[in-house]
């Protein structure tokens, strides 16, 4: 159980480990568009003036970049804003400068609100426009940088709404084993409650039995004293298994038992079984059943006759009902029969008590088994 339950959580922090490496490596991949900046040179050689002022432009907005996105500040508008502002600056030097553009735009994507973030875009792209426009550059030059704007916008957008679903997912995912270890947990003490507290209740009975019978019966009061012994051991592999989640005792021989403990409180037992459950799943849920209703009647009820009855029930179920002709009265729930109902419950089944003057009856019942 700790293997499974530990392993996500070390490949999760193996997975945050590696945030950082992958940021970076990403970081310097998307800087490769950079390399459009000088093209127009190519065929139009720059002059020391176009080479010095475009060499400051690109290192302030390195400094913007990485800024951006290895701190991931808190207000990243004044970042994207300058970069915008690059590019416009550099427009008179003859290189690709709407790249600087296009990248404002790419990080104004990952704004949130997803509403700001389109607000942002179209405000840059429109700038962008407005700004060839106004100044009647080439349309070339600011129009690729519109397409490329919408271009790379999109893509994020759509990386951005993975890897929020993403990081849903995962938190989602951490939800589920952190409720299936507290199922897990509660299962446990459920299953040990009922353990323990029959077979202590029947130690008792048995270390009671053996002390009135020391004086005139030592061999009687011997025997049941290897009796409570190997109650005990019995006990400590039943908590064992159960631990383990591997506990699957069988009706049958938790009826035997219910029997012999029912005998030594003095209390008349009387058991109907048909049919039997069949079914594993079925039948070591009715054993827990009748191993708790069975504890209740010896420690509460003060009952001279208790009566066991498993019959087949409505729509091919069934249904086992304990019933006792002790004080009855009011029943208040202990843990005991919430663990009894929750394991009802995931079984698809369902369990009522009923009590007055003449006792108490437990009703549990079991709907019929998928196909």
């Amino acid at each position: 159980m700790e293997t499974v339950v530990g392993k996500p959580h070390v490949i999760a922090s193996a997975a945050q480990s590696s945030a950082p490496t992958r940021q970076a490596v990403r970081s310097v991949f998307w800087l490769a568009y950079l390399g459009i900046y000088p093209l127009p040179w190519l065929g139009d050689r720059p002059s020391a003036i176009d080479l010095a002022a475009s060499a400051a432009g690109v290192g302030l907005f390195l400094s913007l970049y990485f800024h951006l996105f290895l701190a991931k500040p808190r207000f990243s508008l004044p970042h994207i804003l300058a970069m915008a502002a690059i590019g416009f600056a550099l427009a008179p030097f003859g290189g690709a400068w709407s790249v600087f553009n296009v990248y404002a735009t790419i990080f104004a994507t990952r704004l949130q609100p997803p509403r700001r973030a389109v607000w942002l875009v179209a405000a840059l792209l429109a700038a962008l426009i407005a700004f060839g426009v106004a100044l009647r550059l080439n349309p070339f030059s600011w129009g690729l940088g519109v397409f490329f704007g919408l271009l790379a916008s999109g893509g994020v957008a759509l990386q951005t709404d993975l890897e929020r679903r993403n990081a849903q997912l995962l938190a989602t995912q951490e939800e589920v084993r952190t409720l299936a270890a507290l199922a897990e947990r509660e299962r446990i003490a459920r299953d040990l409650h009922d353990l323990l507290g029959h077979t202590l209740t029947l130690v008792a009975i048995k270390a009671e039995l053996a002390s009135r019978l020391v004086d005139r019966d030592a061999q009687g009061a011997r025997r049941e004293m290897e009796e409570v012994a190997a109650t005990a051991r019995e006990a400590l592999s039943e908590v064992r298994t159960a631990v383990a989640g591997m506990r699957g005792e069988s009706f049958a021989a938790e009826l035997e038992k219910a029997r012999g403990m029912l005998k030594a409180a003095d209390v008349e037992a009387e058991a109907h079984v048909d049919p039997a459950p069949g079914d594993p799943r079925r039948d070591a849920v009715l054993a827990m059943a009748l191993r708790e209703a069975v504890t209740n009647v010896i420690r509460h009820a003060a009952a001279k006759r208790c009566v066991i009855v498993l019959e087949a029930g409505p729509r091919g179920g069934l249904r086992l009902s304990v019933t006792d002709d002790g004080r009855g009265g009011a029943i208040e729930p202990g843990g005991g029969l919430v663990g009894m109902r929750a394991r009802l419950s995931a079984a698809g089944g369902a369990l009522e008590i009923i009590s007055g003057a003449w006792g108490t009856r437990v009703v549990a019942t079991l709907p019929r088994l998928a196909a």
